[in-house]
């Protein structure tokens, strides 16, 4: 059997894969003896993602050999989507080109889920020069990128020393949230001098859906730099996003 992965809290996973699922259509997990990683680009290039899931956050991790598996993000996403809270999460693969989805709840259900070709890429996560972090909590960027919707197609991050602004304009109306440190949703700040930068709001929709509204996140950027957003997993796990900017005409 070349493994049995077991995770508690089959929906905390399901959501994890189908916030990946809104960028990336297939995706190549890597398994190995310290745990499961995955880094791919949305097709338009804008997004990079990056996925680290270590041993220490499943209940299980019986690995053989290092392998790579190929799935369909779509209907990896729709099989997950069936479990409950409660339910305990199995992923099994044996020497056939299926992954095994199991949960186990109220009745223990079986899926099997055909593995496919994935083109790996190499990709770098590049280390950037960022000047600017913050720590906010996800239910603070997710109504801040309903809010800008609204108004305009993309989002304004403007960080001082003393506070974060997130900003969109639209041809006749505007939207602006301000953070301070004496605010609740924003927990940290470094800023190493005035840093702006704007990102497309439909790609920050997608990386912010599976963010939990109480969830650490932490955003970097530079001026007209990518923003990075690290979502935790469980404390030692971890969702990286690379957004690239839009650049002002």
């Amino acid at each position: 059997m070349p493994f049995e992965i077991v995770f508690d809290g089959a929906k905390d996973f399901a959501d994890l894969i189908a916030t990946a699922s809104n960028l990336i259509d297939e995706a190549a997990f890597k398994v190995t003896e310290d745990g499961i990683s995955m880094r791919a680009m949305d097709p338009s290039r804008v997004v990079l993602i990056d996925l680290n899931l270590p041993t220490s956050i499943f209940s299980k991790y019986d690995v053989e050999s290092e392998e790579t598996i190929g799935v369909n993000m779509d209907h990896f996403k729709k099989i997950l989507k069936r479990s409950k809270s409660k339910d305990t999460l199995v992923l099994r693969k044996g020497e056939e080109n299926f992954l095994d989805i199991i949960l186990q709840g109220t009745a223990t259900r079986k899926f099997r889920l055909p593995l496919i070709d994935v083109e790996e890429l190499e990709l770098e996560l590049p280390e950037l020069p960022f000047t600017a972090k913050a720590v906010v909590l996800g239910e603070v960027l997710k109504e801040a990128v309903k809010d800008a919707s609204l108004v305009s197609d993309s989002l304004k991050f403007i960080a001082t020393p003393n506070e974060l602004m997130l900003k969109a304009e639209g041809e006749t109306q505007e939207v602006e949230i301000k953070l301070t440190l004496e605010d609740e949703g924003l927990l940290d700040l470094e800023v190493q001098e005035e840093t702006k930068s704007a990102y497309g709001i439909s790609y920050l929709a997608d990386m912010v859906k599976g963010i939990g509204k109480a969830d650490e996140v932490i955003v970097q950027f530079g001026n007209e730099m990518p923003l990075q957003m690290d979502y935790p997993i469980r404390d030692e796990g971890r969702l990286t996003f690379l957004l690239a900017p839009r650049v002002e005409e």
